[in-house]
């Protein structure tokens, strides 16, 4: 069901299918992604109904397009009262984590580093955001809340959330509209990157687009970046789990199953230095994973990209940790708090026998919209500053000029722009 591998002796062919678990090939799918951008740019609200027609709902009319005031009223009507009580108690814990997070941002700075010349930088927010939520093997409530809320502590004047149309998804329209949301659409995958692009009779286009989703998501993404701004790849589920003989072995199964039923496309890694608590690892996911009620996704996810590591000491097993560059990292080992400065890459880090990825994904307020791939060796997770940009700005004096005059005389000689040279030299001539 999940192998043991001891890492120095695995073969090259495990070892890189563990490392890059399932970063899709983006190319065997470009051209398809292409053509329905490209069909939603010219067709518009018409190449969205196209896309969902076929791949969400054949019914669908454009009239449900964008979710209304009334459907809104409809999505609270029908929720259950105790979940719309935990969704309001997650916002109110991810805003307090976002609003200090806000507080923390220096919003203006300036420095005079020579006389008459002040230099500074301006942090503003970008003026609409586009949010995409998943809601294909599984509705995401907590991702519309946790973007909306980031993007609301950065003051985006905008907000657009936009998930696919493949049932009434009542707690994702609550949960956005408690957080905020401006406008939602039940529109997803590549149209709902298309139309938040380029924009449609419907919906208006963004500056910039957030939130995770499938591969044919992420190809989107990427083709339209520059046309607007993205946040990252983010994919697939993923975690690594870092153990010494203080882990119980119990949890350590569990959370290894929690990611495997988001997909067979997920990950869950157990990494340590102790063999018989790998031994008792396997065990314990053999007796756990029959009990669970996604078993298309788990049986899987547990073979392609799951695995339980041994190595030779704790050091390596810290060491393979930033090489793998995890979007979960939970640290199970004694004094796990102590070893979060040796942590250089990972999109979320979880520290102590306590604090399963769960929490993160529902009730703790840090954001889980992360990098996955590889992508946490140079990405962060979606946070207040993702929605914001910084400005910077100069102004001079006539003795500030006349103090920069002979670097701007020298170097734009040197790189031949004599126009650049002239500028400043038409402001000292009477």
């Amino acid at each position: 069901m999940i192998n043991i591998y001891e890492w120095k002796t695995a073969n090259a062919e495990d070892k890189d299918r563990i490392m890059r678990r399932a970063q899709a090939d983006m190319d065997a799918i470009k051209d398809s992604v292409s053509e329905w951008l490209d069909r939603v740019k010219t067709e518009g609200d018409l190449g969205i109904l196209a896309y969902i027609q076929k791949f969400d709902d054949s019914s669908f009319d454009l009239s449900t397009l964008r979710v209304s005031a009334a459907d809104i009223e409809e999505a609270y009507d029908s929720i259950d009262p105790s979940v719309l009580k935990m969704i309001r108690r997650q916002i109110e814990i991810s805003k307090n984590f976002h609003d200090v997070q806000a507080a923390k941002v220096e919003k203006q700075w300036e420095i005079e580093s020579v006389p008459g010349v002040i230099t500074g930088c301006r942090v503003v927010s970008i003026d609409a955001v586009g949010l995409y939520v998943p809601a294909g093997k599984a509705p995401l409530p907590t991702v519309a809340q946790i973007l909306t809320v980031a993007a609301k502590a950065a003051e985006v004047a905008r907000v657009v959330v936009c998930f696919p149309p493949t049932s009434k998804n009542y707690e994702i329209i609550v949960a956005a509209n408690e957080a905020g949301a401006d406008e939602i659409y039940r529109v997803g995958g590549i149209a709902a990157i298309g139309a938040l692009t380029y924009g449609t009779e419907t919906i208006a286009p963004v500056n910039k687009i957030c939130g995770p989703g499938n591969p044919y998501v992420q190809s989107a993404k990427l083709q339209v970046f520059g046309k607007v701004g993205i946040d990252m790849l983010s994919g697939p589920s993923e975690a690594l789990i870092l153990a010494d003989e203080t882990a119980d072995p119990r949890y350590l199964a569990a959370d290894i199953l929690a990611r495997c039923e988001h997909g067979s496309d997920s990950a869950g890694v157990v990494a340590t230095a102790n063999a018989e608590l790998a031994q008792k690892v396997k065990e314990e996911v053999e007796r756990q994973a029959p009990l669970l009620s996604r078993q298309q996704y788990i049986v899987e996810a547990l073979k392609n990209y799951s695995a339980i590591l041994v190595f030779d000491s704790d050091d390596e097993v810290i060491d393979f940790a930033n090489e793998y560059m995890a979007e979960h990292l939970e640290i199970q080992m004694k004094d796990a708090r102590s070893l979060l400065p040796r942590i250089r890459n990972a999109g979320a880090v979880f520290l102590g026998d306590y604090a399963p990825v769960a929490v993160g994904d529902y009730a703790s307020g840090t954001n889980h919209s992360l990098p996955t791939g590889v992508a946490a060796g140079f990405a962060s997770a979606i946070n207040v500053g993702t929605f914001q940009k910084k400005m910077e700005y100069q102004y001079l004096t006539k003795e500030g000029l006349e103090n920069l005059k002979p670097i701007v005389e020298t170097i734009s000689d040197v790189e031949g722009l004599d126009a650049h040279k002239r500028s400043v030299q038409i402001r000292f001539e009477s």
